[in-house]
């Protein structure tokens, strides 16, 4: 989890420096990444399970996949109307909704998380409001548009990823997702060639940075993981996104930027923590 999050936490850093689209960004990002693990995917194994899918885990993967590619495509443009810090810290606010919606269909929000979901979106909210000032107000809603992606993405994977291994699910997501984002540059009469070598060279640093050591292990965790920590923990990466553009986009984190980044941390701490032995009955959730 902390090198995914590591990992993660560049992505904001590859899209500023990035000139192209949004959407041709997200793009090619996808298909790299897909490409980067088809040698594994087609393996024997990987195809006889994509080969025992069933009609319903099939459209699983294609709406988790559209969903996936609508993500990526608000948080891009987010982060070029808008601060880094702005851009993370809404598009991570989206434990609220893994947490309750976690907690409806899965029941797996432990109590004792409530305190650490609490705290670490607080801490957001001090970040936001710190930085209220430096983003406009398209590119955080494009941001929070972003967030309702990111959960339905949590809670769709943790419920396939219990079917399906992380090379066969992954594969399969970011190719749809690559389609999908494809075909709305296409249909938005947005070039997809040619871009100079600095593009392609970003769009590959996505892909096996923040994609494929990133997301793909997130989505291996996914199985052994309550949806909620998963989505809890990755509030870890405003925090790392906002130091790497403090040393490297030169964007100077406010006091509130500190103090709700340390907030995150604990309300990480505290999901992340141990939990207690049940004395009688059972836990909820885990």
């Amino acid at each position: 989890m902390a090198a995914a999050i590591v990992s993660i936490s560049f992505a904001s850093i590859f899209i500023r420096w990035s000139d192209a689209p949004a959407v041709v960004i997200a793009a090619y990002r996808m298909l790299f990444a897909a490409l980067m693990l088809m040698p594994f995917a087609l393996r024997r194994s990987h195809r006889e399970e994509m080969r025992w899918l069933g009609r319903k885990q099939w459209w699983a993967v294609v709406l988790i996949g559209v969903v996936l590619a609508i993500h990526f495509a608000s948080f891009n443009a987010a982060l070029q109307e808008t601060s880094v810090a702005s851009a993370t810290m809404l598009v991570t606010c989206h434990p609220i909704v893994v947490g309750v919606l976690g907690y409806i269909y899965l029941k797996e929000v432990p109590r004792r998380s409530g305190a650490g979901i609490a705290l670490g979106l607080a801490g957001v909210a001090v970040i936001s409001s710190a930085d209220l000032s430096a983003g406009a107000l398209y590119g955080n809603i494009l941001a929070l548009v972003g967030m309702l992606a990111a959960a339905a993405y949590l809670l769709g994977g943790r419920v396939l990823r219990q079917r399906v291994s992380v090379v066969t699910y992954a594969f399969l997501i970011y190719l749809v997702a690559a389609g999908v984002l494809f075909l709305a540059a296409v249909a938005s009469n947005i070039p997809l060639w040619p871009y100079p070598a600095e593009e392609i060279v970003l769009f590959l640093a996505l892909a096996a940075v923040s994609t494929i050591f990133g997301h793909t292990v997130l989505n291996w965790s996914l199985r052994y993981l309550p949806a909620a920590f998963v989505s809890l923990s990755m509030l870890g990466e405003p925090v790392g996104a906002s130091i790497l553009a403090f040393l490297l986009l030169a964007e100077a984190p406010s006091f509130g930027m500190v103090v709700g980044g340390a907030m995150v941390m604990a309300g990480i701490f505290l999901t992340a923590g141990p939990a207690p032995r049940p004395t009688g009955g059972t836990t909820l959730g885990q």
